[in-house]
């Protein structure tokens, strides 16, 4: 929390689409727009190279893929990229800015309480990489209003507002559109509000 703020003006967006998520390139053609200096890592392009290579190059991180949570060792929990999965550890060794990262896969945001009460999860796996800020899913997410939500979000991002306060005004919006807490809630900002 003590790292200076940067500016949220550019990302790397990763978008892994599938038949199951086939509102990936929604989402990330939306982010495109609202953040115009963003570099696209787009299907076979979204490699566990490129995400390693690319990481550190801009403030915020934005990943739409498939994400895992593993129960019975979060330290292999993952996010399925192009060409494999982008394991805890794999995120503890990247170098980011202390800016946002954002995953919008299912349960992103989940995490085992090991002994001596440290959480263990891609959370914990990106704040050990750098990042100040997280927007993660707590379950699973739907895919189509998680790209309308992601929108929104970035959309009040570029407008200034923190991530918190983005993710609660296109949450806000969400829900008076669809009022069950499945399709607006999922997600919570960890780390720098």
């Amino acid at each position: 929390l003590a790292r200076p703020r940067v500016a949220l003006d550019n990302a790397v967006v990763v978008g892994v689409p599938d038949l199951r998520i086939p509102q990936v390139g929604t989402e990330i053609a939306a982010i495109r727009d609202a953040v115009p200096r963003a570099t696209v890592l787009w299907d076979a392009a979204a490699t566990v190279a490129a995400v390693r290579d690319l990481a550190s190059s801009a403030p915020i991180v934005h990943i739409a893929s498939h994400g895992q949570f593993r129960a019975d060792n979060p330290l292999f929990s993952a996010l399925q990229l192009f060409d494999g999965r982008l394991t805890v550890s794999d995120v503890a060794a990247l170098r980011l800015q202390p800016g946002l990262v954002v995953l919008s896969g299912c349960e992103t945001g989940r995490q085992r309480i090991a002994p001596g009460d440290e959480l263990l999860g891609l959370v914990q796996g990106f704040f050990q990489a750098g990042a100040a800020s997280l927007v993660v899913s707590q379950w699973p997410v739907d895919d189509a209003t998680t790209a309308v939500l992601m929108q929104r979000f970035y959309v009040a991002l570029q407008a200034g507002l923190t991530p918190a306060a983005a993710l609660r005004q296109a949450q806000q919006t969400l829900l008076r559109e669809q009022p069950h807490p499945f399709f607006w809630a999922p997600f919570v900002v960890w780390g720098r509000w």
